[in-house]
């Protein structure tokens, strides 16, 4: 019986660490451009009983011995990449990628992130009389050539162009064009979650853009538009209650084994 109490009380444990992943994807419902966590289950196997040896069963094509279950572990989670829906603004640094494989590039300093989160706004930089991009977590927007991107005080508007082109208008002077640089992940299951909605790649980018994982594409944008999350509230609800019920089953199973434990140590009194 201790053996059907520790498969139950450790899949118990597991099971709560679905429904932190859950929690999470609902607590991120309304997150610009955040995508939804899927927890995966495998057999924890804690070790095999061996039967006494010449007692081979007629017929029987695995090796001979009893296997017991540890009961279930969460094996991975998966981050689904698959696109939202486009939600409109009306502001004109909110951007959109249409392209279910297109990241934002920003950086913190050293370190290059990807996003999809497009709500861009202006900053003063210091001692400058130009205005810093950045995301809403205060990482520089990038354009061509890895630079952040600056405008000059004053601007009139911003228009995006073809493939990520931004033409920014000024009253009194020329206009100014500058490349908003976004890229393609073809293995976004290397995508690690780097915080503020944001990701990054195992290794260099130069590492990555060798190996094929990562491509520098321009793709179109929309403008004064946001992806909204992938998430969908009716799915997480649906699996919230069945992990429960699986919560529910497992104490039972703990339940029954105690009784089963109690029935026999009357019956050896």
């Amino acid at each position: 019986m201790n053996i059907q109490m520790n498969a139950a009380s450790s899949t118990m444990s597991e099971l709560q660490k679905k429904i932190d992943i859950i929690s999470n994807n609902v607590a991120n419902v309304n997150t610009t451009g955040y995508k939804k966590q899927q927890a995966n289950f495998a057999d924890a196997l804690l070790h095999t009983v061996t039967k006494q040896a010449g007692t081979g069963e007629a017929g029987r094509s695995t090796p001979p011995g009893l296997r017991i279950g540890g009961g279930a572990i969460l094996s991975h989670g998966i981050t689904r990449h698959t696109q939202g829906q486009f939600q409109e603004t009306g502001r004109e640094l909110d951007f959109a990628i249409q392209s279910p494989d297109g990241y934002f590039r920003v950086a913190d300093g050293e370190n290059t992130y990807y996003t999809r989160d497009g709500s861009f706004q202006t900053e003063p930089i210091p001692g400058s009389a130009r205005l810093a991009l950045v995301t809403a977590s205060g990482d520089a927007v990038l354009g061509a050539g890895n630079a952040p991107i600056t405008i000059a005080a004053g601007y009139q508007d911003i228009v995006i162009g073809a493939n990520g082109v931004l033409t920014i208008n000024y009253p009194n002077q020329a206009s100014e064009t500058i490349q908003l640089s976004t890229a393609q992940i073809n293995r976004t299951a290397l995508l690690e979650k780097a915080g503020d909605n944001r990701y990054r790649l195992p290794g260099t980018e130069a590492e990555q853009l060798t190996n094929g994982t990562l491509q520098l594409v321009d793709f179109p944008i929309a403008q004064g538009s946001l992806e909204t999350s992938n998430v969908e509230l009716t799915d997480e609800m649906t699996e919230l209650i069945a992990t429960q019920r699986l919560l529910q089953s497992q104490g039972r199973a703990i339940s029954f084994a105690d009784d089963m434990m109690g029935l026999v140590n009357s019956m050896k009194s």
